[in-house]
């Protein structure tokens, strides 16, 4: 058995101290404001933060933060990406997919995120090639096991046409799209512009360590997550990356505009 690292231990402990925290004002959208890009935010995106900056700051003193909404200064060898509730829409709302995630940056690559859904007590945890649910090593990616659903923008139909034969769904943030597929809840999502790298690293991280694919969309090269931070692109199972890439299946329908935003 692939037992869970002590460090993904620890990630998991903090990431459920700031989502536990939260959790009991899921559905109330009081004290939100409007951010300058028109995302939302709460009190309770300021309180999570806190306690995920003081858990990073103390087991892993010295490495830098950057945090969605306390900024901080990228770059170097290593640092960390910080979301405190990722879906924040989907929390104001009362849905269950939002959650804090944190991803580790080394050399440029992410080398380790963390992702905890606390409406459905679910942990996510990726180091170095290996990924866990709630402890368990996920196995690896498969079109038999993976479900027929496609994760889209919640956007998305007012600014694109989908071939696409199976289902199209909109859960709610980034982090937990992405997830869903390393579980095999889904087969591939399509992630919109404008997106920045504590919206993804975890979740990129779960999807390459079982054994799928990102890519910039349409053009089918490979992701690099920081230097292509922002850019339109299409996670998932290999042969359904593969597919949509080379027919082309979305097709957008307005000039201008973003289909972002969860």
């Amino acid at each position: 058995m692939d037992s869970l690292p002590p460090q993904g231990i620890l990630l998991l402990q903090i990431l459920q101290e700031a989502g536990d925290r939260v959790l009991p004002r899921c559905g109330s959208a009081a004290t939100m404001a409007i951010k300058a890009d028109d995302s939302i935010v709460t009190a309770s995106d300021l309180e999570a933060e806190v306690i995920l900056l003081q858990g990073l700051r103390t087991h892993f003193p010295g490495e830098p933060i950057v945090s969605e909404e306390c900024g901080g200064q990228r770059g170097g060898k290593v640092w960390w990406v910080v979301d405190p509730i990722d879906g924040t829409s989907s929390f104001s709302e009362g849905l269950a997919h939002w959650g804090p995630t944190v991803g580790r940056v080394v050399d440029g690559k992410i080398e380790r995120g963390g992702l905890y859904l606390p409406r459905l007590k679910e942990s996510y945890y990726a180091e170095n090639g290996r990924a866990w649910l709630n402890g368990l090593p996920l196995p690896p990616l498969s079109a038999e096991r993976s479900a027929k659903v496609l994760y889209l923008p919640s956007r998305f139909h007012r600014y694109c046409v989908l071939d696409y034969r199976g289902k199209g769904r909109c859960l709610g943030g980034t982090a937990a799209h992405l997830a869903g597929i390393a579980r095999g809840a889904a087969s591939g999502a399509i992630v919109a512009p404008g997106w920045s790298l504590w919206d993804t690293a975890a979740g990129l991280a779960l999807i390459e360590a079982v054994g799928g694919v990102a890519v910039r969309y349409p053009e089918g090269v490979p992701l690099q997550p920081v230097e292509d931070e922002g850019c339109t692109f299409l996670a998932g199972l290999p042969e359904l990356v593969e597919d949509f890439v080379k027919h082309q299946r979305v097709n957008v329908r307005l000039a201008g505009g973003s289909y972002a935003g969860s």
